[in-house]
């Protein structure tokens, strides 16, 4: 009988993720000891919890260590993906206290659950193995479930959570039944194993059968949280009928989380490439395509950018489908811009529950007269995403262009292009509706010093992002050339090139 052998755990790959569920732990204690209309404590405790998430992130950046039984990854991906989860939390947290005041939701389990949340997507991005990556989704996915019905009193909130969570959980069957046909073909749920595996195999049918189903079960799975097309259908019921601080948290970081498992599937099942590569062309050309056409008819800011969401899923697929660093470092570039964008624009329209919680085009006409600094942010963060220069929206949008351009996938490339002047008219008009006469005359709002800093923070961010991309954008390459250098040779020979 064997002697049992301790493990050896690297803790400080661990310590981000506990750090952060440590700290949803004693917010759900402080607020105990809290008055319901008392909540900024919450916020400060949350905040401080994610800096030192964050400073333990950053200390292990240039480590490549794989730890807790080979359920743990840390590299220079994990790393950036993780710091845009943590950053689009501290985002988030910022700009909720006063909307969820102004909407009468003083729930105390909104920080500990988002927190939660934030810890199951950091799982997702830093480990290989997919039952640790299934356990990150179901902690992500539930805490957004809850999160989506907050607002108890309003029939929309309550169906979009209900609807979000059916869903969902047939998406997380499609995932879960994909895992077991991966371990049937290789004896393996760890998505290194898969070069490895397809290497010893060789073209055996019964593996090459197994390995192409539990591929897409996976993209079932994976394409759902992703808002890809034909997978999007929720999207504009859930970010319409959440409250509008939930759909920014939802909209940025589920977006990461997802991507960042992407991009390992694709890697690691690069010798599926023929396969896999005409099945993510289609449904980046059909994302592209409805997300954009959808948005471009939608009269509610809301419902308008849960259909551009769908399109900036389409943005991402090409780095994927054009299977080169260049793709890849482009999505990470995207994904970290993206972030700021999406919660900038949805804590800009959380203003909004001043009105009553309209976000209608017409609704926020006149936003220039209310409150001039929101009205200049938004119109920013639109141009962002519209990816007009020299914002950090136009570089994520070339470099993906780039790289289909080298991978030989013109129509592709022509495509992302396309669709972008497609969505720049609607985010332009939205922009122009702001600094336009209002219906009636309305009060000055004076905003809050949290909502001040998460706006001037994601502005910042994404000018100097557009105009000095080069810190990031190295930052990208070199976790991607870390990723591939890294992958078994079958993985690099099959498909894709560093």
């Amino acid at each position: 009988m064997e002697a049992f052998v301790k493990p050896e755990i690297a803790w400080s790959v661990v310590a981000p993720i506990g750090i952060v569920v440590t700290t949803a732990f004693v917010s759900l204690v402080v607020e105990l000891f809290l008055p319901r209309s008392q909540r900024a404590l919450l916020v400060v405790v949350g905040l401080l919890g994610l800096a030192i998430a964050a400073y333990f992130q950053v200390a292990v950046w240039q480590s490549s260590v794989v730890t807790f039984g080979e359920m743990a990854v840390s590299d220079p991906l994990s790393v950036l993906l993780c710091l845009a989860i943590l950053g689009a939390t501290a985002l988030t947290l910022l700009v909720s206290e006063d909307y969820l005041q102004a909407r009468g939701l003083r729930y105390g389990e909104f920080y500990p659950l988002l927190l939660f949340a934030s810890a199951g997507a950091m799982a997702m991005v830093s480990t290989t193995n997919l039952m640790v990556m299934f356990i990150g989704l179901e902690m992500l996915s539930l805490s957004l479930y809850v999160l989506s019905g907050l607002s108890r009193t309003e029939a929309r909130s309550e169906e979009s959570a209900l609807k979000y969570f059916l869903l969902g959980a047939f998406a997380s069957a499609f995932l879960l039944y994909g895992i077991a046909l991966l371990y049937g073909a290789q004896g393996s749920v760890d998505l290194r194993a898969i070069p490895m595996a397809w290497g010893s195999v060789g073209q055996g049918e019964a593996s090459v059968a197994l390995l192409t189903a539990s591929l897409i079960l996976l993209l079932i799975g994976l394409g759902f949280k992703a808002s890809l097309v034909p997978f999007h259908l929720w999207t504009p019921d859930v970010y319409q009928g959440a409250p509008t601080v939930v759909t920014a948290y939802m909209s940025a970081v589920a977006k990461v989380a997802a991507f960042g498992v992407l991009i390992r599937l694709m890697v690691s099942f690069a010798p599926l490439g023929d396969l896999w590569t005409p099945l993510l062309w289609w449904l980046s050309v059909l994302s592209m395509i409805v997300g954009n056409a959808a948005a471009l008819i939608q009269r509610d800011a809301k419902r308008m950018l849960a259909y551009s969401s769908v399109a900036h899923a389409g943005y991402l697929s090409v780095g994927l489908v054009s299977a080169n660093a260049t793709g890849v470092a482009g999505m990470i570039y995207y994904l970290v811009a993206y972030s700021l964008m999406t919660v900038g624009a949805f804590g800009a329209l959380s203003l909004m529950a001043r009105a009553g919680d309209a976000t209608t085009i017409e609704a926020l006409q006149g936003l220039y007269r209310r409150s001039p600094f929101a009205a200049h942010a938004l119109a920013i963060l639109m141009l962002s995403l519209a990816g007009i220069p020299p914002t950090a929206g136009f570089w994520g949008k070339w470099y993906l262009f780039f790289a289909a351009v080298q991978a030989n996938q013109i129509v592709l490339a022509l495509m992302l292009a396309l669709t972008s002047v497609i969505g720049a008219a609607y985010y332009l008009r939205l922009t122009f509706s702001l600094y336009a006469e209002p219906w009636e005359a309305a009060p000055a709002w004076r905003l809050p010093a949290p909502m001040v800093a998460c706006l001037l923070a994601c502005m910042l961010g994404l000018i100097g992002l557009g105009v000095a991309p080069a810190r990031l954008t190295n930052a990208a390459r070199d976790a991607t050339r870390r990723l591939m250098v890294e992958q078994p040779a079958p993985a690099l020979q099959a498909g894709f090139k560093p």
